[in-house]
């Protein structure tokens, strides 16, 4: 009897391993990941992303302001999540303002995904400029968004 239960007790230990094993990020291309951020972004919803955890410890978000200089150029944030992150960034307007923008995707190589601006910029206007990016366990993971504000 005491072998029995042994013996059960090692199947279960066997067969639970492999749910204990699973990466926790979602097995997709780079493409589909920045497609993804990019949708979130422009519905204002960076939140969503968390539950796929995209990054490893957190999430870095640069503003370049168009109109600023030196000091005033470059705006960095450090955050733990997307959700705080989205936070962050409606604080920096109001509802309707400035409007988040999205612009195709060039490509994605050697760690940095850019997107298409042959066609300028307008006032107001908050845009997805690139994203960096980088692997672990064969999972893509994003470094860094960076926007481009209209000012």
């Amino acid at each position: 009897m005491k072998k029995l239960a042994i013996a059960v007790a090692l199947v279960l230990l066997v067969c639970s391993l492999p749910v204990h094993s699973k990466s926790p990020c979602k097995k997709q291309t780079i493409e589909d990941l920045v497609k993804a951020v990019g949708e979130a972004y422009s519905a204002k919803d960076l939140g969503r992303l968390d539950a796929y955890h995209p990054y490893l410890r957190k999430v870095r978000i640069v503003i370049r302001h168009s109109l600023g200089e030196g000091v005033d150029e470059y705006e960095v944030k450090q955050l733990r999540s997307f959700k705080q992150g989205e936070q962050w960034l409606r604080s920096l307007g109001t509802e309707d303002f400035p409007v988040r923008d999205v612009r195709p995707l060039l490509q994605c190589k050697r760690g940095v995904c850019s997107y298409d601006f042959d066609d300028g910029i307008v006032h107001r206007v908050l845009y997805l400029k690139k994203i960096t990016y980088g692997y672990s366990n064969r999972c893509p993971y994003i470094k860094t968004i960076y926007l481009l504000d209209g000012d």
